[in-house]
């Protein structure tokens, strides 16, 4: 697709990719032919930052998710940690180094690689409690691997269940923005509740809540943090087109670079790439709580965590 759309001269920038794998993947076609591309969904450190710099995102990276999360387990008091992760993703490999990065007053005990074929929920919950004593369990899935992460949180649920001779109480579950789902959930249940996430926007924040209600009124229904960035990202080209007289690939890529944008023209935070092309914007913590309402209908929704 991206050999396509670079054939293309009508072509000024694109808005892509889903993943950090195919964003990475897309990356070395478009830097070729020195087109923007700007990605409202990749978050890996590895994809900023590249020789030439035709890269942009208006999701936070992994650097301030992780900051993020590191800081919430330091203000709970999680000394040790357990984290699930896969190796071979540079998104999840991503996030498991800039989280050991952050956690500086902490220890990751053992780490778990979620793509083995051979893992056994149950008994990787088990070690996590009665073998390294961690204070809480950190998931970073690709988004391959969510339902991997589901059995993890459902097999801890069970053995809670079953009496304190299995398990006497459930860890702290800690994770990101791929578990940011229906998923997580429908599927989840009773076990998901308590769940934390480091997630790029919220429409039940402040800052968010004005143009939530309007793409809410317009479309419906309740939006994802996704299209919330890839408004931003169709923000970020428009202004970059409309700063040229007469635009092409060069000039668009030139101008994102200085590009300025008001909350009030954005979906709630004011928009600006550093010279890795990231955005610098805070994450926002939320929690699996039980009720109604929000993007999800399932007897349970994510709700801010009041830091």
């Amino acid at each position: 697709m991206a050999q396509q759309l670079i054939q293309d001269q009508n072509v000024l920038g694109v808005i892509g990719h889903f993943t950090s794998v195919t964003s990475q993947a897309a990356l070395a076609d478009y830097e070729k032919a020195s087109i923007a591309m700007i990605s409202p969904n990749s978050t890996s450190t590895s994809l900023s930052g590249l020789k030439n710099k035709v890269f942009f995102r208006t999701v936070t990276s992994d650097i301030e998710s992780t900051k993020k999360l590191a800081d919430y387990a330091a203000i709970k008091g999680y000394k040790k940690v357990v984290i699930f992760y896969n190796p071979d993703n540079i998104y999840s490999q991503s996030l498991y180094t800039e989280f050991k990065k952050s956690f500086r007053n902490g220890e990751v005990i053992r780490s778990i690689n979620l793509a083995l074929p051979t893992l056994n929920a149950s008994a990787e919950v088990l070690l996590s409690v009665f073998k390294d004593q961690a204070d809480a369990i950190i998931l970073f899935p690709n988004t391959e691997l969510i339902s991997v992460v589901i059995e993890i949180i459902r097999a801890q649920e069970k053995l809670v269940n079953q009496g304190s001779k299995k398990l006497p109480m459930k860890l702290p579950m800690l994770g990101v923005d791929a578990l940011y789902n229906p998923e997580i959930l429908e599927s989840g249940g009773e076990a998901v509740e308590g769940l934390v996430l480091a997630v790029p926007w919220f429409a039940g924040e402040e800052n968010s809540k004005e143009f939530a209600d309007k793409a809410s009124k317009r479309w419906g229904g309740q939006i994802s943090w996704r299209t919330a960035t890839t408004y931003d990202a169709t923000q970020a080209f428009i202004k970059a087109i409309s700063m040229s007289n007469n635009p092409s690939r060069q000039t668009v890529l030139q101008n994102l670079k200085s590009v300025n944008i008001l909350s009030n023209e954005t979906s709630g935070y004011p928009l600006k790439f550093d010279s890795k092309g990231d955005r610098q914007q805070e994450p926002v913590l939320v929690k699996v709580v039980k009720g109604r309402g929000g993007l999800f209908e399932s007897g349970f929704k994510f709700e801010q965590v009041k830091e």
